[in-house]
């Protein structure tokens, strides 16, 4: 597996791989939004760029996208919005 994020100005504090696998490759793309102390506060899955469509391993994604931290921006939007991606390997 392999993790990366899009969020405008923010670093990666604790990035937690979600829990469970697939046996197919391809990615889940979660749409995150981020509270100006770098807590995601909402997760969606299934957004734009993903090619897996397992409702199992959406919503493991969310759960893993919910406990990442970013960095604290105080002058960031109140929510700001974002990515994480899930990259599934065999």
């Amino acid at each position: 597996s392999g993790i990366s994020f899009s969020l405008a100005g923010r670093g990666s504090k604790s990035l937690p791989l979600p829990t469970a696998t697939s046996p197919e490759n391809g990615s889940i793309v979660v749409e995150i939004r981020v509270d100006q102390e770098g807590n995601v506060v909402f997760a969606k899955a299934g957004v734009r760029g993903t090619t897996l469509w397992d409702t199992n391993l959406f919503r493991r994604c969310e759960q893993a996208a919910k406990k990442s931290k970013f960095t604290a921006k105080p002058d960031a939007p109140e929510l700001q919005k974002g990515t994480i991606t899930y990259k599934f390997f065999r």
